[in-house]
């Protein structure tokens, strides 16, 4: 196994991690409404919702990566050749996502750090006092779709199946 497809099988496990962490997401809300019909309610509860729901958006850009699940304009892409595609793709990737993606990183990174160093938490009595924690995430994920992004543009040239249709969009 090369070390791509090593990177690509931890990313392909943390995105499946993460789908199981979405779970604490569902149970959360179902303990929240059932605490609002007896007029009740816990805040670090409401807050742990939104942490968990910004956190996966941002962990599963790279997830879907992996799995081919990207946004693309199928109707044009599936008629293009295999080396149209390669090329498509990597062009879109070095031009479009990294760079974008590179300045997420910084801003980011930036973002979380004076957070972090305001200790900053959740203003409402009996909140969540980490926030910063849940910010942290706007880099790391940002990172993690650089690298799966390099990853990808590396395999699609060694592996041109990457590039067929995506299993996600057709319910294969």
């Amino acid at each position: 196994m090369s070390h791509l497809e090593r990177i690509e099988r931890f990313l392909e496990r943390l995105g499946k991690f993460y789908a199981w962490i979405l779970m604490a997401l569902v149970v959360s809300i179902i303990l929240q409404v059932g605490l609002n019909l007896m007029s009740s309610s816990i805040t670090w509860m409401e807050e742990l919702q939104w942490y968990l729901y910004g956190i996966s958006g941002m962990v599963s850009m790279s997830y879907t990566m992996t799995g081919n699940g990207h946004v693309r304009v199928d109707i044009f892409h599936r008629n293009f050749s295999v080396r149209k595609k390669q090329i498509l793709e990597t062009l879109w990737i070095l031009i479009a996502l990294i760079p974008l993606f590179i300045v997420i990183l910084i801003y980011g990174w930036e973002f979380a750090v004076d957070a972090f160093l305001r200790k900053e938490g959740s203003p409402d009595p009996g909140g969540m006092s980490y926030r910063w924690v849940v910010k942290a995430f706007i880099p790391i994920s940002s990172f993690l779709l650089i690298v799966t992004a390099c990853l990808r543009a590396a395999l699609i040239w060694s592996k041109p199946e990457l590039l067929e249709d995506s299993s996600i969009i057709h319910g294969n």
